[in-house]
């Protein structure tokens, strides 16, 4: 352990983040007043400098995916970061600013969480991604010492999903998963992990089905589902063809980086941007051609509007990226592989290898429960399913209401945050959905894009995309729903706080936020 000086009170600026060196470890000084917080400097998430980041009143903000952690203790408040920052002691003498380091202390620990105990409730967690993993820590992280079983159909702990469209994507196959936790802490606290998948609820009995030969059924005293998607398929001759892959999975993915290994020509089917994250990712791949398949003129005009789809058009395309408007597959054509895909106008694309990116489906056919036109079930403020007592639903499957009206939303981030709240609700929190739906693609072709807030297809756009660093606003009945942004970071980190627990702004309210 050691004390470093590394600054001087009077230099720091109020409220802003500074990084500086105590030793051999960077640390974040953050000024209030006359108190000095000092943090590790780097977030857990992705590595990304906390000094990028903006402090909004007792908190500092991640500048790219806007995990949050407390000032004064550095402890998680919010996603997508899994771990704490290191919290350092400070001491100030004659304008001088000490801090004192513990090499020994890692820089992002663990969030503490209670170990199993003699409380002899049992809580389910169907579900073993992002929203699953999140329920089953934060019973642990409020305090809960009872039972907690998460059942989940992969045999590796949770990762980084996000991940498997963009930098997971290569031909040797050698980038390895971003796993979101060692499985070991879960042992430590008592996270019991079952490898199954649910087929059947009687929520009467409070008890859960599965298809594990060893385990045929498991009750429960409070059930939160959080079973996310499965990739959309399509329904057309040649989709079994060796060659064909969706991507969902860890296992989708490495089956695709597997067929890579000899692919020339590769052909995405979708253009949303599951499907436009792969392509940037195969377009860095040297020796191989891409083309992407879609309905439209360009990618997502129905979800973004024109300008942004124009813009994400002509960027793939400087990229080499061959976009294919206007189409639908209606056929994948060889004897064995994949040779072409067949398109309704009747154009063959030829291709060795072809990824279907249309969409996702809620995993809900095994639910007892009235399920909504798309496979999504409406549940309540607290994310309970009415009628079926001590069941709630949290991430990709929930439709929900916000701030923003009854939504389903299919966002990592989002996912966290619903597992966060129907792990609180399941132990009597009694919250609704306070934070703000934020979403961002790191695209390699265009850099990175921010979705702040939710719109509808339909509201109407403000603003021009025509620089490198722009914002979109969505406005509906006088207020603004959303912002797509790329770039501007401090001003879209303070917009996600003011629209937390509020949604929709008033347009000048959204102007003051973004510049």
């Amino acid at each position: 352990m050691s004390e470093h000086r590394v600054a001087t009170l009077s230099e720091l600026p109020q409220d802003q983040p500074i990084e500086v060196d105590a030793g051999t470890r960077k640390i974040v000084l953050v000024r209030q007043g006359d108190s000095v917080h000092a943090l590790a400097a780097t977030c857990p998430h992705r590595g990304v400098p906390m000094s990028k980041g903006t402090v909004v009143g007792d908190r500092i903000v991640c500048g790219v995916h806007r995990a949050a952690f407390a000032l004064d203790s550095g402890e998680l408040l919010s996603p997508p970061a899994c771990e704490n920052l290191a919290r350092y002691a400070v001491r100030i003498a004659s304008d001088a600013v000490h801090v004192t380091v513990d090499e020994a202390v890692t820089e992002h620990p663990v969030p503490r969480m209670a170990r199993r105990g003699d409380d002899p409730r049992h809580v389910v967690v169907v579900g073993g991604g992002a929203a699953g993993w999140r329920a089953a820590e934060t019973l642990r992280r409020e305090g809960f010492t009872g039972r907690v079983t998460v059942v989940g159909d992969e045999p590796v702990p949770p990762y980084d999903r996000t991940e498997l469209s963009k930098g997971f994507l290569s031909r040797d196959g050698s980038a390895e998963p971003r796993w979101l936790r060692d499985a070991k802490v879960a042992e430590a606290c008592g996270i019991e992990r079952l490898q199954a998948r649910a087929t059947g609820l009687d929520p009467a009995a409070r008890r859960v089905m599965l298809d594990d030969g060893s385990v045929e059924s498991l009750d429960y005293d409070s059930l939160i589902i959080a079973c996310g998607c499965d990739a959309r398929r399509l329904h057309v001759p040649g989709t079994s063809l060796e060659g064909v892959h969706v991507l969902r999975s860890l296992q989708d993915a490495k089956a695709l980086n597997a067929d890579l290994a000899d692919a020339e020509r590769v052909v995405v089917v979708g253009a949303g941007f599951v499907g436009l994250e792969a392509a940037s990712a195969f377009s860095d791949i040297d020796g191989l051609q891409v083309s992407v398949v879609m309905p439209d003129s360009a990618p997502m005009s129905g979800l973004f509007g024109e300008a942004f789809a124009e813009r994400l058009a002509r960027e793939h395309r400087e990229a080499g990226v061959e976009l294919v408007t206007g189409a639908s597959a209606v056929a994948f054509q060889g004897e064995q592989r994949v040779g072409s895909v067949l398109l309704d106008d009747g154009r063959t694309l030829q291709a060795d290898l072809v990824l279907v990116a249309v969409g996702a489906v809620p995993r809900t056919d095994w639910l007892p429960f009235e399920s909504d036109e798309d496979g999504g079930i409406t549940v309540d403020a607290q994310l309970r399913v009415p009628g079926a007592e001590n069941v709630f639903l949290a991430g990709d499957i929930a439709r929900l209401p916000t701030p923003w009206g009854t939504v389903r939303i299919e966002h990592w981030r989002f996912a966290q945050e619903t597992g966060e709240l129907a792990a609180r609700n399941a132990l009597g929190a009694g919250k609704g959905y306070e934070g703000t739906p934020f979403f961002w693609s790191m695209q390699q072709i265009g850099g990175s894009y921010t979705l702040t807030g939710h719109q509808a297809p339909d509201d109407e756009t403000l603003g021009s995309v025509h620089e490198t660093d722009f914002a979109l606003a969505y406005r509906r009945d006088g207020r603004v729903t959303a912002v797509l942004a790329h770039g501007i970071d401090d001003d879209v980190t303070a917009l996600v706080s003011s629209m937390a627990g509020v949604g929709p702004l008033a347009e000048e309210t959204v102007q003051d936020a973004l510049t």
